[in-house]
């Protein structure tokens, strides 16, 4: 497994994963799919109950613990926690690990996509208001995703923005040494 690659997929997987999702809500359903992944990373945007253990798709939920650390972040949202730059550092990375084991779960390729934008989202999220990388991935992967994932029309405005910010921390000429 190469450590360069998300979630284990190669560059080329990752992009037909994200290629896959750029269906817009109003397209067709694929079989078996109940919703679409700007529907999906809607409703993970705006959910409030990140913290309720009871909700599937939750923090303690998909993490198996009880991240303590997203307490003072109770009652917002995740779109509201990847955008503020308040946001602390901790929820951010609790927001990444989230995003990561929620892409792993078995389930569809549109909750994959739309866990894949909140994992890259968190990424983007401590570069811009933290000045941190909280990846092993390089500077020039994740200006590849970056790039990639402002194209997809799925993505809200106010993350592909994210996305646009992020991709100038991670550009090749800021890169640290590897």
């Amino acid at each position: 497994m190469n450590k360069e690659t998300t979630y284990g997929l190669r560059p080329e997987q990752l992009a037909r994963l994200l290629g896959l999702a750029a269906e817009s809500e109003e397209a067709p359903k694929r079989a078996g799919t109940s919703r679409t992944p700007a529907k999906l990373l809607r409703e993970l945007l705006a959910s409030e109950r990140l913290l309720d253990p009871q909700t599937p798709d939750s923090l303690p939920a998909v993490l198996n613990r009880p991240c303590n650390e997203v307490l003072a972040a109770r009652g917002r949202t995740m779109n509201d926690l990847l955008l503020d730059s308040e946001t602390d550092l901790t929820v951010v990375q609790t927001l990444k690990d989230y995003g990561k084991e929620f892409a792993r779960r078995r389930g569809s390729k549109a909750k994959q996509a739309a866990a894949t934008v909140i994992y890259y989202g968190a990424i983007a999220s401590a570069l811009v208001f933290h000045g941190k990388k909280i990846s092993q991935h390089s500077h020039q992967k994740l200006h590849d995703a970056y790039t990639q994932l402002e194209q997809k029309p799925w993505i809200p405005s106010e993350l592909k923005d994210l996305f646009r910010r992020a991709m100038d921390f991670s550009r090749p000429s800021r890169q640290e040494p590897e």
